[in-house]
């Protein structure tokens, strides 16, 4: 019996940050920053062949009521990706995609609606 080919070659994975791991990355920092009264949580679902990936704030003390404070949505290929938030956004690389999360978490609308959530648990 002839010995069995490999065509396979070497199989690494990609050296690039995932949109998910940097989500997953930001949403492990919201408890801290609330003593863990809002917390934050990535949800994934894969869908037609598109991995959607939603941003939810969780407060635990209120039974764990949930908001989605967004979503996104990208192919196996990670970029360009879309953002589901007020408007539809694409992003083309992960820079863009960074600038983008990085205004939209610390926006005023963020902090109103966190701040909001505070209230009801402290009520």
């Amino acid at each position: 019996m002839a010995a069995q080919t490999d065509f396979w070659g070497d199989i690494a994975p990609a050296t690039v940050r995932t949109p998910v791991a940097i989500l997953r990355e930001q949403a492990s920092l919201l408890g801290t920053k609330t003593e863990n009264l809002i917390e934050a949580a990535v949800e994934t679902v894969i869908s037609q062949g598109k991995f959607q990936h939603r941003f939810n704030l969780v407060v635990p003390a209120l039974d764990n009521y949930t908001y989605q404070l967004f979503r996104i949505e990208h192919g196996i290929d990670l970029y360009p990706l879309r953002v589901f938030d007020k408007e539809i956004l694409g992003l083309n690389t992960e820079d863009d995609f960074v600038d983008w999360l990085r205004n939209r978490l610390s926006s005023d609308d963020t902090k109103k609606i966190i701040g909001n959530l505070l209230a009801q648990v402290n009520s």
